[in-house]
């Protein structure tokens, strides 16, 4: 991977809509934390940019905004009062609960007046009550000014200000599971995925074995049972065993990346081994058919973010057919 002042540079790089694109990439990653989440970031946003619920009761119940601020200075302490009142001042007219976190995501940081608000909290409740008319009560929307209601009054003072958070660039390149968002976003090394686990047992997930069973019978010119006696012939039993491992070797890699990168990588990635593979298969048929596609597929370039950093194994390639043969679009037994 690239190293943190490489991506440094990247992020700093980045277009105001790119940074709250990025974010709402990382948001979306954290599926333990959000069961949902959203890229709002538009011109009515009401003060929202990338969400992540708490709950799937989504602005009924808990929420976390992120607020991305790409300037070409310091986020100063006008947009940190204006960026509160306007969040909180929507709450009060009922658009959402008020947010659980409000995070300042400013890859430039933060000037001394605004780190003052953020790191005092009791002071920054203070000051937005004391200086509303001030700080807030014009540059939330057009039109007539909007006054501190006592329903406005009290949202802010039962907001819990401790809960207002600013990220950095220091801190952005420390969250969790950072990495495998900026080698998405920017097209760098995602590493390693883990390898498979082969089960003892044949699931019922696994459909492309029972096509693989029907191919052995009719090589051996008499039906196996089951895979088990396919796993205790001398013959093809180490051919399935093989199989298998190409198998979940492939499913490993799918899950992993699936789960950490913008999944039209994997989607890309089947593609072109379907592609690459096809003909082999529509030429050939039963073991034969079998052993040429597993040659093909692992000789295979792949393009994109696995091919440019070598991230497709041999098995990943070759246990990539039979998932497409368990989708029905690269039979064995057909």
């Amino acid at each position: 991977m690239k190293s943190n002042l490489a991506y440094s540079r990247d992020i700093l790089a980045m277009e105001d809509k790119d940074l709250e694109v990025f974010v709402h990439r990382w948001v979306a990653r954290q599926v333990k934390k959000y069961p949902d989440h959203h890229l709002f970031g538009n011109a009515n946003d009401l003060g929202r940019d990338a969400v992540g619920f708490l709950s799937l009761n989504r602005h009924d119940a808990a929420w976390d905004n992120f607020q991305c601020k790409m300037l070409s200075k310091t986020v100063d302490d006008g947009a940190v009062y204006e960026e509160i009142g306007k969040i909180l001042f929507h709450a009060s007219e009922g658009e959402f609960t008020p947010p659980h976190r409000f995070f300042f995501v400013a890859p430039k940081g933060f000037n001394r007046k605004a780190e003052k608000l953020l790191y005092s909290p009791a002071f920054f409740k203070q000051q937005i009550l004391q200086e509303w008319d001030k700080r807030c009560a014009r540059r939330i929307r057009t039109g007539p000014p909007i006054p501190l209601s006592d329903k406005l009054r009290g949202v802010i003072e039962t907001y819990p200000f401790e809960h207002i958070f600013g990220i950095d660039l220091p801190k952005i390149l420390t969250m969790d599971d950072i990495k495998l968002v900026l080698a998405d976003a920017f097209g760098d090394d995602p590493g390693d995925a883990p390898s498979g686990v082969v089960p003892a047992d044949v699931s019922n997930t696994e459909g492309y074995v029972q096509q693989l069973i029907e191919i052995y019978s009719n090589d051996e010119g008499s039906s196996f049972a089951d895979a088990a006696e396919v796993l205790r012939h001398a013959k093809h039993g180490p051919n399935l065993t093989m199989q298998r491992r190409r198998y979940f070797d492939a499913d490993a890699f799918r899950r992993y990346f699936r789960d950490n990168l913008d999944p039209e990588h994997v989607e890309k990635f089947s593609d072109e081994i379907l592609s690459g593979v096809f003909d082999v298969h529509a030429s050939t048929s039963g073991v034969s058919r079998l052993s040429d596609v597993m040659k093909q597929a692992g000789t295979l370039p792949i393009s994109g973010i696995f091919g440019r950093h070598n991230r497709a194994t041999t098995q990943v390639k070759q246990g990539t057919c039979h998932h497409l043969a368990n989708d029905g679009v690269l039979p064995w037994n057909k």
